[in-house]
């Protein structure tokens, strides 16, 4: 009397462990997807760009009161992707007086006071950028004059990885003047 009622619960159990069995399996498939997603997605496509300052100096014969000063903006693109460089941007300051530094009171940062480039975009407008291939270190240069009487230039950079100016990546170093080296 009672065995279709065994049978319909030997079947339902079947059922489940079928079901079961197909959910570990859709499980499975769904965690090695979103594995490979993730692995690809910080490994290949992720900005790995690297980014430095550098600035050599030029001491004119001719001119002893200026210098020429060759900033240096280096990037090394250690990812997988190109690059595009929208806004390149540099400051230039110098200190007014190396007997009277003043610093800012919450950080103690020393501040150069003395304005030698206010920050100027690097990108020419008719180039739209700059790119940096995947492998690729590339330095990209600038030309100013300093005073000689100068001992010490703090420059400041930047750039967005996109248009919507987020995600900045700025840079900031101080360089000495070959001159104040040679009194040190």
């Amino acid at each position: 009397m009672y065995a279709w009622l065994i049978e319909i619960v030997k079947w339902l159990l079947r059922s489940a462990k079928d079901i079961t069995e197909i959910g570990r399996n859709v499980a499975s498939i769904l965690a090695v997807v979103a594995a490979a997603c993730w692995f690809l997605y910080t490994t290949q496509f992720k900005r790995r760009l690297q980014f430095d300052l550098d600035c050599r100096f030029v001491p004119l014969q001719q001119n002893p009161d200026r210098t020429v000063a060759e900033l240096q903006f280096i990037f090394e693109n250690k990812g997988f992707v190109e690059h595009k460089l929208w806004n390149l941007n540099v400051s230039v300051h110098a200190l007014d007086a190396e007997d009277k530094l003043t610093a800012k009171e919450a950080t103690r940062e020393i501040q150069f006071w003395c304005r030698l480039l206010p920050e100027i975009q690097l990108v020419p407008k008719d180039y739209d950028y700059y790119f940096v291939r995947p492998g690729v270190r590339q330095i990209i240069t600038h030309i100013i004059a300093v005073p000689s009487a100068i001992s010490a230039i703090r420059v400041t950079s930047g750039f967005y990885y996109d248009r919507r100016k987020r995600y900045p990546h700025t840079a900031r170093r101080v360089f000495q003047l070959p001159h104040a080296r040679n009194h040190a």
